[in-house]
């Protein structure tokens, strides 16, 4: 029996803590049923998880405010030791709690007493400038500038023949993306989004220094991305993406979980499931929509894509539990990447067929496990090659 241990006491878990910001109401935090599943499922890899805020942690008595779930009573929190290891699930939801989370977990990692499962990335513009050093990814990144003022914006359509897409390089969501573009008639422009709230927009009858005028002063002093506006749409004009899940598991390799098609609404500018959109299956939306040998085919080079992708951001960014991928296909059939996600969402998953959204689900605490488990001196494997 190890010393300080009670006869017949079970040794302790592992500890895995879920990051969240904490609001008023109930529930106490965004994505409540997937920290809850992740509380639930955390026994069956014999970890103790539970969810905190990371402005609650006590330098002085290194706590937390924790929360676990009781089937009886529901949400319930009590002051814990904070945890080695978490799992970054936060959402803030203004400006003020997300200055908040970001000072709290500052906080905790430069006391190098927490470390986080799930790295970060930059912003998207940071994001296209790392992917574009390794010339094997050009094919697949569209054409990308800064917005730096009307100037370049009006020289960018000239470039484009009249239309181009813009969207922030620290957005998500689908939120504040917009289009511009000149009518057939070459006489007027029309401006369409989707507005901070993710409701959607459209300007029209525009003449070309009204709508660069307009976009100007939308876009403030944000840090924008142009790009071509290439035509990711359906047989029936409705745009779409792909959003691949890339997780590692237990044993510390990438595997990719699932493949799912995002369909959006008629007219919409983003395929993105927050702003109206819905999942399909990939498989068989891309043969309905290219064939069954074609839709084989782009299948494979997504997930070559994909992988060649996440090697090049961990080279430039550290390791990372997971990371979703969002590709879109034009109507020659061209895969384009479009952009990374950190702290990818789940709901698609659902669509990806097989196992992919229980996959989803438990991948990360397998990979949780995996590293609190892992003996001291263990080979790392940094790469599963696909």
């Amino acid at each position: 029996m190890s010393a300080g241990r009670a006869k017949g006491r079970p040794p302790a878990r592992p500890v895995l803590g879920v990051v969240v910001c904490e609001r008023d109401g109930s529930p106490p935090f965004a994505e409540a049923f997937y920290v809850r599943s992740l509380l639930t499922a955390g026994r069956r890899f014999g970890l103790d998880v539970y969810a905190f805020s990371p402005w609650t942690w006590n330098e002085e008595r290194r706590t937390v405010r924790a929360w676990s779930w009781d089937d009886g009573a529901g949400w319930r929190s009590e002051e814990r030791s904070a945890p080695t290891l978490a799992y970054d699930r936060a959402w803030p939801d203004d400006p003020r709690q997300r200055e908040r989370y970001r000072h709290g977990l500052r906080r905790m990692l430069e006391t190098r007493s927490l470390r986080l499962l799930n790295g970060s990335l930059p912003g998207k513009a940071e994001v296209i400038r790392a992917l574009a050093r390794q010339p094997r990814l050009r094919k697949w990144l569209p054409p990308s500038a800064l917005y730096r003022g009307e100037a370049s914006l009006s020289g960018w359509l000239r470039k484009q023949d009249g239309a181009a897409f813009l969207k922030p390089s620290r957005g998500s969501q689908g939120r504040r993306v917009a289009s511009v573009v000149r009518d057939p008639d070459g006489g007027e422009w029309t401006v369409r989004g989707r507005n901070g709230a993710n409701r959607p927009f459209r300007l029209t009858g525009l003449r070309q220094r009204d709508a660069l005028r307009c976009l100007d002063r939308w876009i403030g002093m944000r840090t924008y991305i142009m790009q071509p506006l290439l035509q990711l749409t359906g047989p029936a004009g409705e745009p779409f993406d792909l959003r691949l899940l890339a997780q590692r598991g237990g044993d510390g390799q990438w595997g990719a979980t699932g493949v799912a098609v995002r369909r959006g609404r008629h007219g919409s500018v983003t395929a993105n499931l927050h702003g109206g959109g819905e999942a399909r299956n990939a498989s068989s939306y891309l043969a309905e929509t290219f064939g069954e040998t074609r839709a084989a085919e782009l299948l494979r080079e997504l997930n070559e894509a994909a992988f060649a992708i996440i090697r090049q951001l961990e080279e430039s960014y550290g390791k990372f539990a997971e990371l979703g991928l969002d590709f879109g296909i034009d109507r020659s059939g061209r895969l384009w990447f479009l952009e990374a996600n950190g702290k990818p969402g789940r709901a698609a998953m659902a669509c990806a067929g097989g196992q992919a959204a229980a996959e989803a689900a438990w991948r990360p605490l397998a990979y949780a496990r995996y590293i609190l488990l892992r003996p001291p001196g263990r080979v790392f494997h940094e790469f599963d090659p696909v």
